[in-house]
């Protein structure tokens, strides 16, 4: 019986790029159909895409899935878009939790949910003068949009496990509401509550821990260094 050597259609933001020998890179994805991975063969060659394939390009591309090989194979690529600023050093950090934590998240269940949350998240951490208060809204709401938030009833001022609680990560009264409306409000809304002076370091702590807790340890997460937390309010 002959095996029939499928193509497909996607579409998605370059969210992580690993070079191999030989000049190819693996690429991962993540659209509004879900997270993805492909080999882009000889990109890193001076002939190759490399251009068009650089993180957190939005890109529809072709993929040729090979029986056998466990990844495709990228066929085709067209740039819809580029998002410019975010390999600044005070931005990349925070875009690139982000970024992962999406990749983790974005099954095809969720991905729909995903999707805009990780675009908008993006172009705030881009432009907003304090990326860290557009990481801390985008990733918040990616992780509810996963079935992943916190449960804030209860007693206590800190969260441990995704529970409210007397131990843990400590947020206090100002964090816990600031958290709430990361998770019940509008973005500008809520945005407008960070900037009103939340307390940003507390956020990031138990947004760390959290994911932890509820995702596992992402290699991004040593980028978020606290003086990353400092520099950027």
């Amino acid at each position: 019986m002959r095996v029939v050597e499928r193509y497909r259609l996607s579409e998605g933001l370059v969210v992580g790029r690993k070079p191999l020998p030989a000049g190819d890179v693996i690429l991962s994805f993540v659209g509004p159909e879900g997270a993805a991975q492909a080999i882009a063969r000889k990109a890193l060659r001076p002939t190759g895409r490399s251009g068009r394939l650089s993180l957190f390009h939005h890109l529809k591309y072709q993929v040729y899935q090979k029986p056998g090989n466990e990844l495709p194979t990228l066929t085709q690529v067209e740039l819809v878009g580029r998002l410019e600023g975010l390999e600044a050093p005070d931005r990349f950090p925070y875009a690139s939790f982000l970024a992962e934590l999406a990749f983790r998240l974005a099954s095809p269940e969720v991905a729909g949910r995903i999707w805009p949350l990780l675009t908008s998240g993006l172009k705030g951490i881009a432009k907003h003068p304090s990326p860290r208060m557009a990481l801390l809204w985008a990733a918040w709401r990616v992780l509810k949009a996963a079935g992943l938030a916190p449960n804030l009833s209860g007693e206590g001022l800190c969260l441990l496990d995704g529970e409210r609680s007397e131990r843990g990560v400590y947020l206090g009264p100002e964090g816990l509401e600031a958290l709430a409306a990361i998770l019940q409000l509008p973005g500008t809304e809520a945005i407008a509550l960070l900037e009103a002076g939340a307390p940003l370091d507390r956020l990031q702590q138990a947004l760390l821990a959290h994911v932890r807790y509820a995702v596992g340890e992402l290699g991004s997460a040593q980028l978020l260094a606290p003086s990353h937390g400092k520099g950027s309010k």
